[in-house]
């Protein structure tokens, strides 16, 4: 479904990622790890439009989208989640939600993907007029996955969806990307909480200095010793 080729990013001046390939099949959860500063985020927005790489491709669904506006690769079929979240504090998470459908305006069943967003994050649909910026983290993360899912996307990806947000809600995040690859959607997941997300995964890859260091299966690179000692502390 995606597949990001020899791909070098410069951010603010200075190389963030260099040469990095990986590949994300339809269906599946991949996981991308490693330490603060590796080059997850900037690997996502290369992706997503947010940046322009340097040099190599971009393939989804096998046609290139480096270079792509980001709400063009939107419209592909690719959401993207931001380590921010970059919600509209002030508005309704009501609201927040209907913007995130704005691509099917007009539309009759524009608000048709929230019976999936409900059913994943409950918590929302009691919070409905609320302001999002009255929402805990974890509760402000879930809307801006749920926002995301309103445009409909064959491929989501979360940068750092558990940063800032307590252990319990943690859980319920990480399960709720579980339910959410079970729908058919597939998933790209950025994060520092590698346990967690090598739990979660069918394969990973884990980024050092901006380029790839270890790429497979998540359930051998959870037991690959180099891994344990420098990520996981065991």
């Amino acid at each position: 479904m995606l597949s990001v080729r020899e791909v070098t990013t410069a951010y603010q001046g200075l190389v963030a990622i260099s040469s990095v390939s990986i590949e994300v099949t339809k269906g599946e959860i991949v996981c991308v790890a490693g330490a603060n500063g590796a080059g997850k985020s900037t690997l996502l927005k290369s992706i997503a439009g947010a940046e322009r790489p340097r040099s190599g491709t971009v393939t989804f669904d096998g046609s290139r989208i480096d270079g792509l506006a980001p709400h063009l690769v939107t419209a592909r079929g690719i959401a993207y989640v931001p380590e921010n979240r970059r919600l509209f504090p002030r508005l309704s998470v009501r609201d927040n939600l209907r913007l995130g459908s704005y691509l099917y305006r007009g539309q009759t069943d524009r608000e048709g993907p929230l019976d999936l967003v409900f059913k994943l994050f409950p918590r929302l649909q009691e919070r409905l007029e609320q302001r999002a910026e009255t929402l805990s983290g974890g509760e402000q993360q879930m809307l801006a996955i749920g926002r995301a899912l309103m445009t409909r996307p064959r491929l989501l990806m979360l940068d750092e969806p558990s940063q800032g947000i307590m252990p319990k809600l943690v859980d319920e995040i990480f399960a709720a990307v579980k339910r959410i690859r079970d729908t058919g959607m597939t998933v790209l997941i950025v994060e520092q909480r590698m346990a967690e997300c090598l739990e979660i995964a069918d394969r990973a890859y884990i980024l050092q200095t901006g380029r790839v260091l270890i790429a497979g299966p998540s359930a051998e690179i959870r037991v690959n010793q180099d891994v344990r000692k420098a990520y996981l502390g065991l």
